[in-house]
């Protein structure tokens, strides 16, 4: 699959480039006067777009919260960005998106 550059906005105002998948048949490319590849500028700020990841993350460390109180909740997951959809939650392989680990410690 081809590969392109977005700009995101960070909440400063400064850019931040990220190479994503190009949709399948698009062809559209913005050129500069060098000839290079100019990324295509993304609406949602790189902050809006991560901040629709949360309310996810938030429902699957609640769900293992109540677990007899783990001492400490690990979650990974993948981010994929995307012009169109933003920042997604990228699979890591056909079966399963987040990774959570919990630790339990004795107190005695």
């Amino acid at each position: 699959m081809a590969k392109k550059l977005v700009e995101y906005q960070l909440a400063d105002g400064s850019p931040v480039y990220i190479e994503v998948e190009a949709p399948a048949g698009e062809r559209v490319e913005r050129v500069g006067r060098s000839g290079e590849s100019l990324p295509e500028k993304v609406q949602t700020s790189f902050n809006e777009a991560i901040a629709r990841l949360r309310p996810a993350a938030d429902a699957v460390l609640q769900a293992f919260q109540g677990l007899n109180t783990p001492a400490e909740i690990g979650l990974e997951f993948g981010v994929k960005f995307g012009a169109k959809a933003g920042a997604i939650i990228a699979s890591v392989d056909s079966e399963a998106v987040f990774k959570v680990s919990l630790k339990w410690s004795n107190r005695a």
